[in-house]
Formats: structure tokens, C-alpha cells, sequence
């Protein structure tokens, strides 16, 4: 898929979905695909499992195949799926990326290496080792504050001029960037906002669409938020901070519980809510 047919496909609300688990902690493909059906029917325009919002770096090369599969057999070709591919080993992106295309998904998505620090080649190579792996368009993930390296507009030149990724997320919340972003190449390619305090303004400048955390537990309100009622975007920023008071992953699996899904507890470390934290979330409007 080329830049131009890409970035005809991929716009709108996404939803960078959560990962349920049973109680024995064991991945429940069940819920996955009812919740990822739930979001397709009101108001998610795209959905994208296994990346950070979904406990990437806990989850298993197996279990990031289940969840990937049973989100694109929910959502059965109603709205795109880019899936997250992001693995210790080059090897193991590769296959997971090839695994996807089997699956069906739309496309793949992964952050700049983490933790150790890694120059413009390096993270070149970590994206053109899984666009070779796939015919699907890859998508780069700027996140620096948690991978720690970030993805360079000079890499980005070079990824997008070689044909190595059909558009980018950037995760930073910083208007320049994404301005830059849209500037430098979103002519031809699809650039996604996300950090959820970001839509009204990652709109405005121009980005394709919002990949968004909180839409696991308001699709419908996000959809409006990023069509372009700003007024939400208020309610949006309450919410998200009521959520980092408690840790915004084990809140949000907790919040779906009213929305008639149980996705138990999280793989993070303090994933475990106390009784007042939970009565605290209770009263948030969703």
C-alpha cells in the first residue's frame, strides 16, 4: 500500500485497545473481540491492539498473535486494525508482523527500540527490518518518554523517502512536532496524534486522525470529540486525570467493567486498585 492509498485508508478515531486477562491472568481472547465489536459499533474508526495502552512489553509472542487475530475476526473489515509488533528481537517483530498480515490486519505499528540508547541507523534498521517482513503499510510510533529514543525527522525523511513506513503516531503531546509533522509529510502520508489531552489540537493541525487510550471506555464521545466538538475535550482532560491519580491502565480495565466488560486485573506492577481509588472512578462521567 502506498502513501497515497494509505492515507485515504487510515483516518479517524482509533483506539489503542486494552488487553483483559481472566482471573488466573491468562489472556481472554473472548473478551477482546467483544470489546473490540462494542468499539467498532459506537464510534471507533480503527482499532490498534498490543501496542503500549495494551501491556505490549507483558504480553507473550503467542498471546500478541491471540489478541491480534481475535480483534480482526471482531471487527470483521468494518474498520481498519494496525497491530502492534513490537518484540525483543528483531526475529520475533518479523514474525509477528507476518503473523499479522495473516491474521488480516490492516497494519503494523511499533515504537523506536527501547531503553538503550539507539542512533538514526539503528532505528532506520528496526523499522525496515519489519517492513520486510510484511507487504502490510508500518506505521513508526514516537514515544520518547517511555521508549527513551525517539524516531528523528532526519530518520523520518529517510523511512518515508525509501518507502519503509506509510505514516507515523506521535505520541509527545507537543504541538510543534506534530505541526512539523504534517508539514514535512503529511501530504502524501498519514500521521496520527495521540496522549488523549492532545485531540482538539492534533486535529487542528492538521493530523489524519487520534489514536486515543480513553476511547476504550467512550468510543462514542472520542468519535465526537475528534469530529470536532471541542467542548469535549474538557471532560476528556478530567477524566484523564482522574485516571493517572491511580495509574491510567489499571483504571481504564477497571472502568470497563461498567461498560458490561471484565478485563481483570493489569500486568503492571501496582495494577491493584484499593477501595477508595475504585469509589473515586466510580463517579467519573464516561
Amino acid at each position: 500500500m502506498t502513501g497515497n492509498s494509505a492515507k485515504e485508508r487510515f483516518k479517524g478515531c482509533y483506539v489503542a485497545t486494552l488487553t483483559p486477562f481472566d482471573a488466573e491472568d491468562k489472556l481472554d481472547v473472548g473478551t477482546a473481540a467483544a470489546h473490540a465489536q462494542w468499539l467498532a459499533e459506537n464510534g471507533a474508526e480503527g482499532l490498534c491492539p498490543a501496542g503500549t495502552t495494551g501491556e505490549f512489553l507483558y504480553l507473550t509472542e503467542a498471546e500478541k498473535i491471540a489478541l491480534i487475530t481475535a480483534t480482526v475476526q471482531a471487527v470483521k473489515g468494518r474498520i481498519p486494525v494496525i497491530a502492534g509488533v513490537w518484540g525483543l528481537r528483531p526475529a520475533e517483530m518479523a514474525r509477528l508482523a507476518k503473523a499479522a498480515e495473516d491474521a488480516g490486519a490492516d497494519g503494523v505499528f511499533l515504537p523506536s527500540p527501547i531503553y538503550y540508547p539507539a542512533g538514526d541507523d539503528a532505528v532506520f534498521q528496526h523499522y525496515a527490518n519489519v517492513h520486510a517482513a510484511t507487504s502490510l503499510p508500518v506505521f513508526a510510533y514516537n514515544i520518547p518518554q517511555y521508549a527513551a529514543n525517539e524516531v528523528s525527522f532526519a530518520c523520518l525523511e529517510r523511512l518515508f523517502a525509501e518507502g519503509i513506513i506509510a505514516g507515523a503516531k506521535d505520541s509527545t503531546g507537543k504541538a510543534e512536532r506534530v505541526g512539523e509533522l504534517v508539514r514535512r509529510f503529511g501530504a502524501d502520508n498519514v500521521v496520527f496524534a495521540a496522549s488523549d489531552s492532545f485531540a482538539s489540537e492534533g486535529r487542528k493541525l492538521g493530523a489524519d486522525g487520534f489514536i486515543s487510550a480513553i476511547a476504550n471506555v467512550a468510543p462514542a464521545k472520542f468519535a465526537a470529540l475528534w469530529a470536532g466538538d471541542d467542548s469535549l475535550q474538557s471532560d476528556v482532560d478530567r477524566l484523564r486525570g482522574a485516571l493517572k491519580q491511580v495509574g491510567s491502565i489499571p483504571a481504564l480495565k477497571y472502568l470497563l467493567g461498567r461498560c458490561g466488560f471484565a478485563f481483570g486485573e493489569a500486568r503492571l506492577p501496582g495494577s491493584t486498585l484499593t477501595p477508595a481509588q475504585k469509589a473515586a472512578l466510580d463517579v467519573l462521567p464516561l
